[in-house]
C-alpha cells in the first residue's frame, strides 16, 4: 500500500489547485440523500467531516505562527546534528512519505527498533487533545522534545540542545524569535550533554536547568511552527461536501455511505477520529495510555507547566489533566485519522496491519464487498500537499 507523496506534477497541480467550489444549488441535505441514501442523522455526521479552512490555534505555543519560528523550526526537523544518531526528525518523518514512514516501525540504531509506527505529521496541527499513540504529549509543540532525548530516535539531550542553540548555527535565528539566549558557555553551570536522570543533569542548580528547560521549550515551539507548514489541505471529499458531486464517482460515494454507517462511530469530525483512546485486541507488552498517562503528569513541558504560554485568544486552552492512569487504560491507543491514510501504510500502533488486514476484519455492519467501496472512499481523503517549499530540507 505504500506510495510516494511526491505526486507527479500534473496530478500535484490538479490537488492543489482543488479549492472547494462554490455552494451547489442543490443544497447538503438533498444531494447527501440523493447521492448516499443516508438518514438525515447520518447525512448530518457525514457533513462534520469537512475539513476547516484554518488550523486550530495553538495550545500553549504563542509563537506558532511566528514565520520566523517556522523558518527556525523548519532548519531544526533536518538537521542531524540535534542529537547523536546522525538522525533528524526527517529521518523518522520522511516527507517522501507522507512525513511518515514506510516501515512498520523506525530503526534508528541497528538492532534497537522503535516500539511504534511512526504516524504522519500532515494532520498533526489539527489534533483536538492529544498527541503520540498513548497520549503523553498535550501539545504539538511539547511532542518533539521525546523524540530529541530518547536514546533509541535522536538521543540527545536539553543541555546538549541548549549548547546547540548557543552555536553560531542557531544563535541569530533563535535569538530572533525569542530573544537573548541565556549564557550557557560556562561548563560548570552547563555541561556539555544532559538530562533528568543523569548526573550531569541531576548536579544543576534548580534555576540553571530552569533556564535549559525554557531553551528545549522554545525548541519545540519552533518545530510547532514549521509542522503548522506542512499540513495538507482540502480532499475531494471535501469538494464533494462544498456540493461538487463530480468530486467522487459512483463507487467513491458507496464507499462514503458505508463508511459513516459502519465506520463513523470511532471516525468523524473534520479529522475522522474521536481524539481518544481505545483498547488494542493485540497481545502486546506495550501498556498504552497507561504510561503516557503518567508521563504526561510527570512532563514540565505539558500545558499547565511553567514553559506553556498562558491561553489567549489565539491560543487553545489546556485539557484537563488525568489524575493517574485507569485499568481501561491499559493498552489503550489514540484513534489515528482517516485522512491521507493511503499513503502512511503501514498501519496500527506497532506497523503491523494493512489496510486490507483492517477492512476485512468481521464487523456486525459490514456486508459482502464493504472492504472494496470503503478502500476507494478512503482515496478521496487524500488532501493536496503542503507548499513545496516546506516539504523537504530548506534551502542553504
Amino acid at each position: 500500500m505504500t506510495r510516494a507523496w511526491m505526486l507527479p506534477p500534473a496530478l500535484a497541480a490538479l490537488v492543489a489547485c482543488g479549492a472547494p467550489s462554490p455552494p451547489a444549488a442543490v443544497d447538503w441535505m438533498t444531494q447527501c440523500e440523493e447521492d448516499l441514501g443516508l438518514t438525515a442523522a447520518e447525512c448530518e455526521t457525514a457533513r462534520g467531516f469537512r475539513l476547516p479552512e484554518a488550523l486550530p490555534p495553538s495550545r500553549g505555543n504563542r509563537f506558532a505562527d511566528d514565520p520566523g519560528a517556522a523558518r527556525l523550526g523548519h532548519r531544526i526537523f533536518f538537521d542531524p546534528e540535534i542529537g547523536r544518531t546522525d538522525a533528524s526528525c526527517a529521518t523518522c518523518h520522511q516527507p517522501a512519505y507522507a512525513f511518515a514512514q514506510d516501515a512498520a516501525v523506525a530503526e534508528i540504531l541497528p538492532g534497537r527498533p522503535g516500539l511504534r509506527n511512526v504516524p504522519s505529521l500532515l494532520t498533526t496541527a489539527r489534533n483536538d487533545g492529544f498527541w503520540l499513540w498513548d497520549g503523553a504529549a498535550d501539545s504539538l509543540w511539547s511532542q518533539p522534545l521525546f523524540a530529541i532525548e530518547n536514546p533509541i530516535e535522536m538521543d540527545g539531550s536539553r543541555l546538549a540542545l541548549a549548547q546547540r542553540m548557543a552555536s553560531p548555527t542557531y544563535r541569530a535565528d533563535y535569538e530572533a524569535v525569542f530573544g537573548p539566549l541565556p549564557d550557557v558557555s560556562d561548563p560548570t553551570r552547563f555541561p556539555r550533554a544532559g538530562a533528568p536522570g543523569d548526573v550531569s543533569w541531576d548536579g544543576m542548580n534548580a534555576a540553571d536547568q530552569d533556564l535549559v528547560n525554557g531553551i528545549a521549550a522554545n525548541v519545540g515551539k519552533a518545530l510547532e511552527a514549521y509542522l503548522r507548514r506542512i499540513q495538507s489541505g482540502p480532499s475531494r471529499m471535501d469538494r464533494y461536501l462544498d456540493g461538487e458531486r463530480d468530486a467522487l464517482d459512483a463507487e467513491e460515494r458507496e464507499g462514503f455511505a458505508r463508511f459513516v454507517e459502519t465506520c463513523a462511530s470511532c471516525h468523524y469530525g473534520p479529522m475522522l477520529t474521536d481524539d481518544t483512546f481505545h483498547r488494542s485486541q493485540m497481545e502486546m507488552v506495550d501498556r498504552g495510555r497507561a504510561t503516557g498517562v503518567m508521563t504526561l503528569l510527570a512532563n514540565p513541558f505539558n500545558a499547565f507547566g511553567p514553559y506553556s504560554d498562558p491561553p489567549s485568544d489565539t491560543v487553545r486552552e489546556p485539557l484537563p489533566l488525568p489524575n493517574f492512569a485507569t485499568t481501561a487504560d491499559e493498552m489503550s491507543f489514540r484513534t489515528p485519522t482517516m485522512r491521507n491514510v493511503t499513503l502512511t501504510a503501514p498501519y496500527t500502533h506497532h506497523g503491523g496491519r494493512t489496510l486490507d488486514d483492517i477492512l476485512t476484519v468481521p464487523a456486525p455492519l459490514y456486508r459482502e464487498g464493504d472492504e472494496v467501496v470503503i478502500t476507494a472512499f478512503l482515496e478521496a481523503l487524500v488532501g493536496a500537499p503542503p507548499p513545496a517549499e516546506w516539504s523537504g530540507p530548506p534551502m542553504p
